[in-house]
């Protein structure tokens, strides 16, 4: 039986390439299990519902912007109803919660914590964190902590190791976060969004997106976190390339390859991991191009046009232009 499009647009909108960033930071977490541990399957379940109403939320938030960068939202407009998506919002909210209760009271708190501050403070007014150059970088760190505390507490890591483990991955978090934003500075500053790199530059997100991944390997090997070196390590020279490039193309790649290395370094240590990622990849790769004609997701930069001198300083009047993209 042929499956309606709508349920293949339902999935997809929900982003789903970026439970792989949250899973990831997950199982970096249970990776320090005991022999006991449960099975992680049905809380990355949990984690993709939760995770995939956080970006819905953020998508139905940023709909001004993200048609000025030409991603996201706007993509399916003509696809799926409003109140398809409030519908399917709703849904997730109620089987995030449903899950909650399954899953008890310890982790259920830290995914509430997450929703709380990666859904709403990130992306409702007034508080608006990703509008908040600084607020917003912190969000996501502490969100990657979050994730990385709830995978060794599943695998029942001691509750104050966990977070003091999960310190490289604030740094990678923050590193990640000043990047992602880079492709988008022109929207982010027609709507007002205060991004760190809209508001100081390309060259101080440059640098300070390298001192981030400087802070994510001294404190992986001060910690003997081998995973989260292996993906420090590869990500090091494509930011020092970004920083003396200064354009977008340079940005995606590092932002990119650092993600992939630490879910293959983290697969390592559950293959299922590895078996998921080699089985979506294809299938969004046809579903996007067949659908909504975009080459994604890839490694390939959307856009390799050069940063403006202008843009490359603090000056907030600098111009680009970049294609389009589903980075963010």
């Amino acid at each position: 039986m042929r499956i309606p499009p709508a349920w293949f647009d339902g999935f997809f909108i929900l982003r789903p390439t970026l439970f792989f960033p949250a899973w990831t930071a997950f199982l970096a977490g249970f990776r320090l299990r005991d022999a006991n541990a449960p099975s992680p399957i049905p809380l990355l379940i949990w984690l993709a519902g939760a995770t995939g109403a956080a970006f819905l939320l953020n998508q139905l938030v940023d709909r001004h912007e993200d048609t000025l960068n030409r991603k996201l939202l706007p993509l399916w407009d003509g696809l799926l109803s409003s109140r398809f998506i409030k519908a399917e919002l709703g849904i997730l909210g109620a089987g995030t919660i449903l899950g909650g209760v399954w899953a008890g009271g310890e982790l259920s708190a830290l995914l509430t914590l997450f929703f709380i501050i990666a859904g709403y403070l990130y992306n409702v007014p007034p508080f608006r964190l990703k509008s908040r150059p600084f607020l917003g970088i912190a969000a996501c760190s502490v969100g990657g902590s979050i994730l990385f505390a709830m995978g060794a507490r599943t695998g029942s890591s001691e509750f104050g190791a966990a977070f003091l483990l999960s310190l490289p991955y604030i740094f990678a978090g923050a590193a990640a976060s000043l990047l992602t934003h880079v492709p988008d500075i022109e929207g982010d500053r027609q709507s007002g969004a205060t991004t760190f790199a809209s508001k100081y530059g390309l060259r101080a997100t440059a640098m300070a997106a390298l001192v981030m991944v400087a802070a994510t390997l001294i404190s992986a090997l001060w910690l003997r976190d081998f995973v989260m070196l292996f993906a420090a390590l590869v990500a090091l020279p494509l930011f020092i390339r970004f920083y003396l490039n200064l354009n977008v193309e340079a940005a995606q790649t590092a932002v990119k390859s650092a993600i992939f290395s630490l879910a293959v370094a983290v697969g390592t240590t559950w293959i299922p991991l590895l078996a998921m990622i080699a089985l979506y990849y294809p299938l969004a790769r046809w579903y996007h191009r067949e659908r909504l004609g975009l080459d994604y997701p890839s490694f390939k930069s959307t856009a390799k046009h050069p940063i403006a001198p202008a843009m490359a300083s603090s000056n907030p009047g600098g111009r680009f232009a970049v294609g389009d993209h589903l980075s963010r």
